[in-house]
């Protein structure tokens, strides 16, 4: 086998190298928290009552978080914002 060649070396494929996201995007903008526009109501030491555009009301407390729930419920009906819900009559049994 005079003619024959000898199969030529295959050559090494470069290497990939893995790239994350926060390399190769861009950084986010750094932006200031939402403003609540509204007006304030009442402030004491340990809360703000705020009346939203909508005319709903928001109350944010001492160490400057979102009052929520069932506590925001009794702060706002003792200042007089809230109304107790009217308790439904039980339904009469249907006649027959």
């Amino acid at each position: 086998m005079a003619g024959a060649k000898a199969p030529a070396a295959k050559k090494a494929a470069p290497k990939k190298t893995k790239t994350t996201k926060a390399a190769t995007a861009p950084k986010a903008k750094k932006t200031a928290p939402k403003k609540v526009e509204s007006n304030v109501v009442k402030k004491t030491d340990t809360f703000v009552i705020l009346k939203k555009r909508s005319g709903r009301y928001a109350v944010k407390g001492a160490n400057r978080k979102w009052v929520t729930g069932e506590e925001k419920i009794k702060i706002l009906m003792a200042e007089g914002l809230l109304k107790a819900p009217a308790k439904k009559k039980a339904p009469a049994p249907a006649a027959e």
